[in-house]
């Protein structure tokens, strides 16, 4: 990022239009990944100090999940989103946090299974709980990995060979869910893709 704001600065945009463009549009990438990056420690910091803040309200978990769908559609295209399943319950919780969790395992579906344009999510709900999983057609975890899937900075071995980063989004989503009292688990065999879940609890009538 730093060698391409000295390239911009020395750059005439008027004599370069589109090499000036090109170079902007590859900062304002960078950047987006730096604010990411950043957040995703911040909140690895917090969760580690026990400082993770939670603004608890009701809110309708099937009109929340539908919406983070077509937002996502909207930015993804190519990739066909199915949402299935129907709760009509409301859950006690920070819905930002909650949508953080929902986005992190629908971007983690897009980029573990490259060969695949599908990913289902299905709602329900199962006792006093609503359970929201995302299924994917990718490339699928052993059971080795699944064990410690959920560790800080772990990656399971056949995917840092591939594919970068730091292993920190599922750990932040597991203990985000822990703290709302709900659970956060995945059903996955190598080859047949993985299917993440997670439970929050029921607002009882």
């Amino acid at each position: 990022m730093k060698s391409l704001i000295q390239l911009l600065q020395r750059m005439d945009p008027v004599k370069n239009p589109d090499q000036f463009t090109t170079s902007l549009d590859k900062v304002s990438i960078y950047i987006e990944k730096l604010n990411k990056l950043i957040s995703k420690l911040l909140d690895t910091s917090k969760i580690h100090s026990g400082n993770i803040e939670l603004h608890l309200e009701p809110f309708e978990i099937d009109k929340t999940i539908k919406e983070a769908i077509e937002n996502l559609c909207v930015v993804n295209p190519e990739y066909n989103i199915s949402f299935s399943g129907c709760t009509n319950a409301s859950v006690c919780g920070d819905e930002m946090q909650i949508l953080q969790v929902f986005n992190n395992l629908i971007s983690n579906a897009i980029k573990y299974a490259p060969g695949s344009k599908n990913i289902e999510v299905y709602i329900n709900v199962v006792g006093n709980f609503v359970k929201i999983s995302v299924k994917d057609f990718g490339m699928g975890i052993s059971h080795q990995d699944k064990i410690k899937i959920f560790e800080r900075f772990f990656r399971a071995s056949n995917i840092q060979k591939k594919y970068p980063g730091l292993g920190i989004g599922l750990y932040v989503s597991h203990e985000i869910i822990v703290n709302h009292k709900g659970t956060l688990w995945v059903e996955s065999e190598v080859g047949e893709g993985s299917t993440f879940n997670f439970t929050l609890p029921v607002i009882k009538n």
